[in-house]
């Protein structure tokens, strides 16, 4: 793989590590905001939310898995050309 391919797996890999800092951001304001809530009705509206930012927090750990993964399989490829 070349140096511009693993360039750039490292930039996703800083997105999508930048993108699931701030789901889990999202997630533990709503688990706050839920807490304080005195009605457990408001807490259960707010599940939808919490349920949506949990599936794209999986999707974005699939799609960082996978980069991590690739970048790995590339530095391994690469080390096995220089060191016979």
């Amino acid at each position: 793989m070349s140096q511009a391919s693993s360039d750039l797996l490292i930039e996703t890999i800083q997105e999508l590590s930048r993108d699931l800092d701030t789901i889990d951001s999202q997630l533990q304001a709503l688990e706050v905001e839920g807490m304080n809530q005195l009605q457990p009705w408001r807490y259960l509206t707010l599940q939808p939310q919490v349920d949506s930012l949990i599936k794209n927090k999986h999707a974005l750990q699939d799609a960082w898995n996978k980069a991590m993964n690739e970048l790995a399989r590339s530095r391994s490829d690469g080390s096995s050309l220089h060191h016979p």
